[in-house]
C-alpha cells in the first residue's frame, strides 16, 4: 500500500518535516489531494488545529503578516498544520513577507506542518519557486496522468467507489476516451456507473449509455439554455461546435435526437409516471439522462418539444433540397425553438 492509497501512512511519514509543496497541472486532483492530507491530519491528531490561507484572496503583506503572527502567538504548542493556498498569488509587498517567512523556517517547531499548494504549472524560474523547491522537506506534483498510468488510477478509482464493480477492457478504454483529461468529470462518472452497476463487469455498451461523446454534452447545453430562452448562449455553443466539427449538420442531427429523448421523458411523466427510475425503465433511457431531463422538463411542454421536432424535419427537408444556408438554419432553429 503507499501513500496515495493511505493518506495516514503520510502523515506519519511527514510528523517531523516542516514543509509540503503541492502542486500540478491537474487543479481537480491537487484540491482533492489536499483534503485528503488535511483530513489525514485531523485524524492521525485531534486535538490538532488547521489555519488555511488563500493567498489570492488574501495575499498582501498585511494578509501575511496577520498569517504569520497567528502563527507566532503560541501555535506551536500543540501539532498543526499551516495551509498556504494560491503561493503564487501573493502582490509584491505579500511575496516579500512570504520569503522572509521561509528563511526562517528552520526555527519552527518541528510538530508543524507547513502546507503550500499551487494548481498549475510552476516557473522554476520563480524566485519564491526556487525558495520552496531548496526548503521544502517534501515535493508531491499531481500532474495530469496518461497511458497505462491513468487507466490504472481510473480502475483504482472505481474500486473504491465499489468493490464489486469492474471495467471490461474495451469499456474503460471508451471511458477515457469520452472524458479525455477531465479528470473531475471522470470522478463523477465513475461514482454514477458503480452506483448503476451495483456489481459485475461495466461493459462498452453501459459507458456508451451513460456517458455521451463531448459534441453530444455540448448540444445538450444548448438546448438546456433555449429552454431557459438564452438563445446567445445557445448560439455561442452550436458555434463553438459547428468550429470544431466543421459542419452544423451534426449537431442539428443531435439536436432532434436530444429532443427526441426529451419527448419521450415528457410523455412518461405526462402519463402519471412521476419516479426517475419508473420513468427510465419505461423509456430505457439511462437513470441520470432521466434525473438531468427532469430538472429542466418544465420548460419543454409537450407542445414546444413537437413544435420543434417538426421544425428540425423542415430544416432537415430543406438542406437535403438545397434550399437552405446550413449555418442560417441553425440560427433559425435557436430563434424559433
Amino acid at each position: 500500500m503507499n501513500v496515495f492509497q493511505n493518506p495516514c501512512l503520510l502523515v506519519d511519514q511527514y510528523k517531523l518535516l516542516m514543509i509540503i509543496f503541492l502542486h500540478g497541472e491537474d487543479t481537480f486532483l491537487v484540491t482533492r489531494r489536499k483534503h485528503a492530507l488535511i483530513s489525514a491530519f485531523c485524524k492521525k491528531y485531534k486535538e490538532a488545529e488547521v489555519f488555511t490561507f488563500d493567498l489570492e484572496t488574501a495575499g498582501t503583506d498585511e494578509d501575511v503578516k496577520q498569517a504569520l503572527f497567528t502563527s507566532e502567538t503560541g501555535l506551536f504548542a500543540t501539532k498543526k498544520m499551516l495551509v498556504f493556498v494560491n503561493p503564487f498569488l501573493l502582490t509584491a509587498k505579500g511575496d516579500a513577507v512570504m520569503k522572509e517567512f521561509l528563511r526562517k523556517e528552520q526555527t519552527f517547531e518541528s510538530e508543524t506542518i507547513l502546507l503550500f499548494v499551487h494548481g498549475g504549472k510552476i516557473k522554476k524560474s520563480d524566485p519564491l519557486t526556487k525558495m520552496l523547491l531548496s526548503a521544502m522537506d517534501k515535493e508531491e506534483v499531481v500532474d495530469p496522468m496518461q497511458g497505462n498510468t491513468l487507466r490504472r488510477f481510473i480502475e483504482q478509482e472505481l474500486r473504491e467507489e465499489n468493490e464489486n464493480v469492474s471495467f471490461a477492457p474495451d469499456a474503460v478504454s471508451l471511458f477515457l476516451t469520452r472524458l479525455d483529461g477531465e479528470s473531475a468529470r471522470q470522478i463523477s462518472e465513475l461514482a454514477k456507473l458503480a452506483t448503476f452497476k451495483g456489481a459485475g463487469i461495466i461493459t462498452k455498451e453501459e459507458v456508451a449509455l451513460f456517458i455521451p461523446p463531448k459534441d453530444e454534452e455540448r448540444v445538450w447545453q444548448a438546448i438546456d439554455a433555449l429552454g431557459r430562452d438564452d438563445r446567445a448562449l445557445a448560439l455561442a455553443l452550436f458555434r463553438s461546435e459547428s468550429v470544431k466539427n466543421g459542419s452544423v449538420y451534426p449537431l442539428l442531427a443531435l439536436s432532434a435526437w436530444q429532443i427526441r429523448r426529451l419527448l419521450c421523458i415528457r410523455e412518461a411523466y405526462d402519463s402519471g409516471v412521476r419516479l426517475s427510475s419508473d420513468i427510465a425503465r419505461q423509456t430505457k433511457l439511462p437513470p441520470f439522462t432521466v434525473d438531468k431531463a427532469l430538472r429542466t422538463l418544465s420548460v419543454f411542454p409537450l407542445s414546444r418539444l413537437k413544435k420543434g421536432l417538426s421544425l428540425l424535419s423542415d430544416i432537415d427537408t430543406a438542406l437535403k433540397q438545397g434550399k437552405a444556408d446550413p449555418e442560417v438554419s441553425l440560427d433559425l432553429f435557436v430563434w424559433k425553438f
